[in-house]
């Protein structure tokens, strides 16, 4: 489910970034025939070393829309080959986000904050049938409370729009691929900004998040409360 809705986003930024991505039109074709062909016999580990190859030549050509494509089968391959690969492939987005520049880093902190959303989603019973652990390990998710969670996860949505400018000169064409039929997609989110902001939004505008917060919310602040 994670990797079809990643795709999703893929797909439409490879359309997005054609016209950034015109001075590197390789679409690494052979390399990607190898990956289809290894996968469809079974030999998972040598896909992913394959992808890892086209990744490589992507950050060396600056080519925005395969590092992106590369960066997603990597996510998806280390699921079938590693344990607990899920939680991993989080912290393992941190790798990927440091070696990518905008726009590709923001799509991919985007990516990330939707994969930390579907784990807590998938795992919710845990955090709300436990109390809040003494110690909450960095790298290791199953330790975080449900605030820190939300907190990265607003976090990384939030800085998935930095470079507004240039996001808003990124236009997305192309878009039949990806369009449900009805809902003018096309018309209400003209630029990559607008379609990153659309996922941000689709978090921020979830009930679930404020779960843990009580009903009415209010701060005492007049110092006659305290006399």
């Amino acid at each position: 489910m994670v990797f079809k809705k990643l795709l999703l986003l893929l797909l439409a930024t490879i359309t997005g970034l054609a016209t950034m991505n015109a001075q590197t039109n390789n679409d690494y074709t052979t390399n990607w025939k190898k990956v289809d062909a290894f996968e469809k016999k079974g030999l998972t580990k040598s896909a992913l070393a394959e992808v890892m190859t086209i990744y490589n030549l992507a950050l060396k050509d600056n080519n925005n829309a395969q590092q992106i494509k590369a960066s997603i089968y990597q996510v998806k391959y280390r699921n079938l080959v590693q344990e607990d690969s899920r939680e991993n492939n989080i912290f393992y987005a941190d790798t990927l986000v440091a070696k990518a520049k905008a726009p590709v880093k923001n799509i991919l902190q985007s990516m990330q904050a939707q994969m930390l959303w579907q784990y807590l989603q998938n795992n919710r019973y845990k955090f709300y049938d436990r109390t809040k652990l003494a110690e909450e390990k960095a790298k290791d998710i199953s330790t975080w409370s449900l605030d820190k969670l939300h907190a990265t996860i607003s976090k990384l949505y939030k800085a998935s729009l930095i470079n507004e400018s240039l996001l808003q000169s990124t236009k997305l064409q192309g878009f039949d691929a990806v369009i449900i039929k009805g809902e003018n997609t096309r018309q209400l989110r003209p630029t990559l900004f607008d379609f990153l902001a659309f996922r941000a939004l689709d978090y921020y505008m979830d009930d679930e998040r404020d779960l843990i917060k009580p009903a009415y919310q209010f701060t005492l602040n007049d110092p006659k409360a305290f006399a």
